[in-house]
Formats: structure tokens, sequence, C-alpha cells
């Protein structure tokens, strides 16, 4: 698990614990004295919490969940079983690499590949399997993508599919996204095919 941090804020003891564990877990481990110094960093954006836990006290839990996403946090209560611990957080980890791999940002959008949904602010588009592939396709492509190719990638057919087939599912995959989200505009065509 590469570029996994373990950040244990206002729990200096438990860190000592933890750092002498340090070569039976496979993350980086940071200490922070307290809830200040961390988000002084934190909102200075001198550290990334991206693809990070942070271990907090149970009485700055709330405070933590204010600014920092639930998921990426673990209360700490003593007392704990650290074997135990170290379990969870090893879980906790998996389950995290796990949900950022299948949230993909497309222009302003999130594309959840799991649930196939697109999804910007708190509105939520449901896709076929088809409508998820093209939009991922087209969205790792730097260049647009002419309908032959489409076609050969997406559907893995070479020219004996109707013609019109990839257009008529790129049409209406616009219109719900128009429908849903007021633009169109997220899937682009021009004279050498179409591109996010």
């Amino acid at each position: 698990m590469l570029n996994q941090k373990l950040y244990i804020i206002n729990l200096s003891n438990f860190y000592d614990i933890i750092s002498e564990l340090k070569e039976h877990i496979d993350y980086e481990l940071l200490k922070f004295e307290n809830k200040e110094i961390f988000f002084d960093k934190f909102k200075t954006k001198s550290i990334s919490i991206e693809n990070s836990i942070l271990v907090v006290p149970e009485s700055e839990y709330n405070l933590f969940v204010k600014n920092i996403n639930e998921d990426q946090i673990i209360k700490y209560k003593p007392p704990i079983n650290i074997f135990k611990f170290i379990e969870n957080l090893n879980v906790k980890f998996i389950q995290k690499k796990y949900q950022d791999q299948s949230n993909i940002n497309v222009k302003d959008f999130f594309l959840d590949t799991n649930s196939r949904e697109l999804k910007k602010d708190k509105i939520v588009l449901k896709l076929t399997e088809r409508e998820t592939d093209m939009i991922l396709f087209l969205n790792k492509s730097k260049k647009p993508v002419n309908v032959t190719t489409l076609e050969k990638e997406i559907w893995q057919h070479s020219s004996e599919l109707e013609t019109h087939t990839v257009e008529t599912h790129i049409y209406r995959l616009r219109k719900k996204i128009k429908a849903e989200f007021g633009n169109d505009d997220l899937i682009k065509s021009n004279k050498d095919g179409y591109i996010i």
C-alpha cells in the first residue's frame, strides 16, 4: 500500500506504542502534538490527507468530523487491543483504497464505477454499464475518439455494428445528463470524434 499515512494526533503515548510496531505496518506514521498543529498544516496544505487515516482522541472526534470525512477518522478510546486495532486499521486502509479507486474525476463530476453513478454536488445520475464504459474511455483519452474506435473498444465490434449505434448512445447519454444536471457539455463532439 503505497503512500498511505497514519496521522496520530494528540496521542503521544499511543504513537510510541504504534512506532514500536513499525516493521509490521505498511504505511507512513506521523505524529502531531495537538489538533492546532495538525489543522494549521492541513489548512496551509503543507500536509495532505489523501490516502490517510487519522487517529484522534475521543474527546476531539466531533471537531475532526466537521472538517474531515468520517471514513478517514478513528476515534481513540482506551483501553484498546493493539493487535485488533492494527487489524481494523488495515481493513480501513483497504476500504479507503477501494473507495478512492472507484471514484473518478470527470471534469466537474465524479464517476463512481462501483455503483455506476455520475455525481455532481448532491445530484446523482444512474448510468448503464455501457454509458459508464464510454465515459471512462473518453475521459482517459487525451484527443477526440472517432466512432470506429468507440465501436471497437466499447462494443468490441468491428464495422458490423449499425453505423448510428454509437451516436445514438451518446445522444441518449447527453440527454440524460442534461435532464439531471441541466447541462450537456460533458461529452463534446467535433470533426475528429468525441471528447470529454
